[in-house]
């Protein structure tokens, strides 16, 4: 795993997902999501911000490290600062 793509497969794979359905939430098509796993091509940020809501962890596919989470994204949990 040391591809930028390669790393971006393995996480979509880790969330069952196949090419279609995570291109389709980061807003592309799957020709565009198979040249990112390929590394022909490389994401915009608005694609990796999108994939991020899934709980895809865009730090890991970008620099090889993983993320500690505990839980899901604040985003998901409808945490509010009232």
């Amino acid at each position: 795993m040391n591809t930028y793509g390669e790393r971006l497969r393995t996480e979509r794979l880790r969330l069952k997902m196949t090419q279609a359905q995570l291109a389709d939430a980061g807003g592309v098509g799957r020709h565009a999501q198979s040249c990112y796993e390929r590394d022909i091509t490389l994401p915009r940020a608005d694609y990796l911000s999108a994939i991020t809501l899934l709980g895809i962890d865009v730090v890991f596919i970008i620099t090889g490290r993983r993320i500690l989470y505990s839980g899901a994204p604040a985003l998901l949990r409808g945490n509010s600062h009232d």
